[in-house]
């Protein structure tokens, strides 16, 4: 199981992205900074924007949300979280049995590519149970 595995973690995360691609850039690493063909119509594009806009009018902004974030009091008594485990297929971390990116997959190798988006339950049924639904196409 998923439990007994190291907890992820974010070293870089209160650095700016500006100050991680100079970084990469010294140090010469591979830094991949394509933008997805489908990402001016995403709704983050937008949500990128507007923190932009913020940062350059205070530019202690973007931390600020970030360490508000933190702040927040998640009582995890009364919330229930995930179970860590780790995917049946691949092996890596994920709170369902088989991932989202074995899910994908499946479906992309299928000719099948909505069978990664949505419900986990019902794309988990259909990886296992190999039904295809003229919905799916």
């Amino acid at each position: 199981s998923g439990a007994d595995t190291i907890m992820r973690c974010k070293p870089l995360k209160y650095t700016y992205e500006k100050e991680i691609v100079m970084y990469a850039y010294f140090k010469k690493l591979v830094y991949f900074s394509t933008e997805c063909i489908f990402a001016p119509n995403a709704y983050r594009g937008y949500a990128r924007t507007f923190l932009k806009d913020l940062e350059k009018i205070r530019p202690s902004s973007i931390i600020d949300i970030i360490h508000s974030g933190e702040k927040l009091n998640i009582d995890t008594k009364t919330v229930k979280m995930p179970e860590r485990r780790n995917c049946s297929r691949c092996g890596f971390v994920s709170s369902q049995e088989i991932c989202k990116a074995c899910i994908l997959l499946e479906g992309l190798n299928r000719g099948l590519p909505k069978l990664g988006i949505g419900k986990s339950q019902k794309a988990l049924q259909i990886v296992t149970a190999n039904k295809i639904t003229p919905d799916l196409i």
